[in-house]
């Protein structure tokens, strides 16, 4: 059984994001896990002890009802809730539940920026992007779940990819028949041969069982606004990017953007990690 693990601070802009996870694979049978992270402020041992205690409770007390909540929202059978609470930061918590646990995924919310701005920029959502084993949706604030008809991925153009690497979207494929999308962003720096491209476009299309895969080129001067332009004019509905060691998404992952050159779009995206 696939499991889902939700950070939450029960906010509406996290409680958005896990009905986003819900929809999306309210055709399988899921273990969702509600995660919430406390902590207390510095204070004196004894008053530390008595406010964390309180906090915990309020922590679990809040979880049981969310699970409540969903459980009668959405009434599917092959759904069940389940919910831990984690007494650190949200990256800690996150790194914890994760620990020896297969075929998990991880949903976060993107609050007051778009989702590849929080991911670029820096916040809470961008540290478990990076720090997370587990592959990691990020749901822009007030995206709603419709359907999943366009799936674009970012190509970087690089060898020697993870088996099984696309099985999240594989799986997205066969249970929404949407259509994928790949793209590549022209980079001066990296100037790809015929030969590497049709052995990595091979590679791409056997891992993703495509017997026809062809890569969309992009000339921008600006990345992110190459792949801003792609989302925009293809209008896509999930952007797949795969962070590896050495490559353009990585390079990303460790620079900070300001607002105006960040992405500025509300499509959720799926990271993968090689």
């Amino acid at each position: 059984m696939k499991t889902i693990l939700l950070p939450t601070d029960f906010s509406e802009n996290s409680k958005n994001a896990i009905n986003w996870a819900i929809q999306l694979y309210k055709k399988e049978k899921v273990n969702f896990i509600l995660l919430h992270a406390y902590f207390s402020p510095q204070a004196g041992m004894s008053s530390v002890v008595s406010i964390n205690e309180i906090l915990r409770k309020q922590s679990i007390s809040d979880l049981k009802d969310y699970k409540k909540e969903l459980e009668n929202s959405f009434k599917n059978e092959k759904h069940t809730f389940s919910y831990e609470s984690i007494y650190g930061d949200v990256l800690h918590a996150v790194k914890t539940t994760l620990e020896g646990k297969e075929n998990i995924f991880v949903v976060v919310g993107a609050k007051g920026m778009s989702a590849a701005e929080k991911l670029f920029i820096g916040s809470n959502t961008s540290e478990v992007v990076k720090e997370s084993s587990a592959p990691v949706f990020v749901i822009p604030e007030n995206v709603t779940f419709d359907s999943i008809d366009k799936i674009a991925i970012a190509v970087d153009f690089q060898k020697n990819i993870k088996n099984d690497l696309f099985q999240p979207v594989l799986e997205i494929l066969t249970n929404s028949k949407a259509q994928l999308r790949p793209f590549y962003v022209e980079d001066d720096e990296l100037l790809i041969d015929k030969k590497t491209e049709q052995e990595i476009t091979n590679e791409y299309a056997k891992q993703l069982s495509q017997q026809q895969f062809a890569i969309t080129r992009i000339n921008e001067e600006d990345p992110l606004t190459g792949v801003q332009k792609y989302i925009h004019s293809h209008n896509i509905d999930l952007l797949v990017l795969v962070n590896r060691k050495k490559s353009f998404f990585e390079s990303l992952f460790h620079k900070s953007f300001s607002k105006q050159v960040a992405l500025q779009t509300d499509t959720p995206l799926l990271v993968l990690h090689d």
